[in-house]
């Protein structure tokens, strides 16, 4: 690769010559030349952007949606009937309301640390762009830029700041931001109050206390994509892989080039442990991409073609995953209208026979708005995919 040729025997910069013969840095050296000396300066940011997002967006669909309220209502009401014991306790259904507003916060953050790491890459590219100017020339560098701002950085700050406007100010319920830290602190307040009760002796603690965070949990309707009545674990997945694709990949490319300067400067154990983690790697992503593609096309192509096959091949599962994120914002958006517009009862993220603000209902016909555009612009790129996709059936 161009990092592995850039740092094999060191910087010139930062080797000098003794006796006429260069001195090649060390190891910790060239890594830390590698990462405060690349895109821009802005490397080393980049990366811990990256491993943030990828561990907080894990961590987000991992975690459960938010339950059904009617669901649960028919389930105790039944319970209750058969005089059996309910099957989820009123610490249970709390413990997995907090959970549900952790995994709404959650995704959020990692929007907002995906549009951070775009953003530092936007900044490392204009860095990028000046110090070639007397080389390239402005207009050659302004050229460069612009690729980089459009595709893929570009977008993807587009893409997510879009979904954090959305999720923050007009996706987030009735009461906007405000949701989350509203719900968890009535959801404690009655856990609280519960367990005060049932220290004192009070009989029928445990159904009091479920019948109130069932109340809480149906005035205070959780944002429908993240309800577990309407796919509220599917959602996240489609919204969140287009990102995680692209920061774990891009840690694992990062790994690979520390392994790879490691391994050239320098010798013995450490040599030979991080030939053999580089050449196991390299093997396992072998097998998985001849699988995935033609055995002998991966085989046959360079590093730097197989690092354009994998973008590419990563851009077509995002960019399907995209039009699936645009219907969800549009639906959602036309849901909203129709609700204000003919009081068509209970509306995303609404209290049950209420209607969204007008503010909210014209902020999600926006976002859906501008995000059609954004796919609009990449309809080159769906017309081939979709392309690409009939020819493969075909065969």
């Amino acid at each position: 690769t161009t990092t592995m040729a850039y740092y094999q025997y060191g910087h010139n910069n930062n080797s000098h010559q003794q006796n006429q013969q260069y001195v090649q840095p060390s190891t910790s050296a060239v890594i830390a030349n590698y990462f405060l000396k690349t895109h821009g300066g802005t490397h080393l940011l980049q990366c811990a952007l990256s491993l943030l997002a990828s561990v907080l967006g894990m961590a987000c669909l991992v975690l459960p949606p938010f339950p059904s309220a009617a669901a649960l209502v028919a389930t105790t009401a039944s319970s209750s009937n058969n005089n059996k014991v309910a099957s989820v306790t009123s610490v249970q259904l709390s413990k997995r309301i907090l959970n549900s507003t952790t995994k709404h916060q959650l995704l959020q953050q990692t929007l907002l640390l995906a549009m951070s790491k775009h953003v530092s890459a936007l900044v490392g590219a204009v860095i990028l762009g000046a110090q070639r100017i007397p080389t390239l020339g402005i207009r050659n560098a302004r050229r460069h830029l612009e690729l980089v701002a459009l595709d893929p950085v570009g977008q993807y700050l587009f893409y997510c700041s879009i979904l954090v406007v959305w999720l923050g100010w007009f996706g987030g319920g009735a009461s906007g931001v405000e949701f989350v830290s509203g719900l968890r602190r009535s959801v404690i307040s009655i856990q609280n109050t519960a367990s005060a009760a049932v220290a004192g002796g009070a009989e029928n603690a445990e159904v009091e206390a479920m019948s109130q965070l069932l109340d809480v949990l149906s005035q205070s309707s959780p944002p429908w994509f993240l309800s577990q009545s309407h796919g509220g674990a599917i959602i996240p997945i489609i919204m969140l892989t287009p990102i995680l694709l692209r920061e774990v990949i891009s840690i694992i490319w990062v790994v690979s080039d520390v392994l790879s300067l490691a391994f050239t400067t320098s010798g013995g154990i450490t040599g030979k442990f991080c030939q053999g983690i580089l050449s196991t790697a390299r093997s396992i992503l072998d097998a998985f991409m001849s699988i995935v593609i033609s055995s002998d096309q991966w085989k046959k192509a360079d590093s730097f073609q197989r690092q354009r096959t994998l973008a590419r091949l990563v851009s077509q599962i995002s960019l399907v995953l995209e039009v699936i994120v645009g219907t969800v914002l549009f639906g959602d958006a036309i849901q909203a209208f129709w609700g204000f517009s003919f009081g068509g009862g209970a509306t995303s993220g609404a209290v049950v026979g209420t209607r969204l603000p007008l503010k909210i209902v014209v902020g999600k016909m926006a976002c859906a708005h501008l995000y059609i555009n954004f796919l609009l612009s990449r309809r080159r790129k769906i017309h081939a995919l979709v392309g690409s996709i009939r020819s493969r059936n075909n065969e």
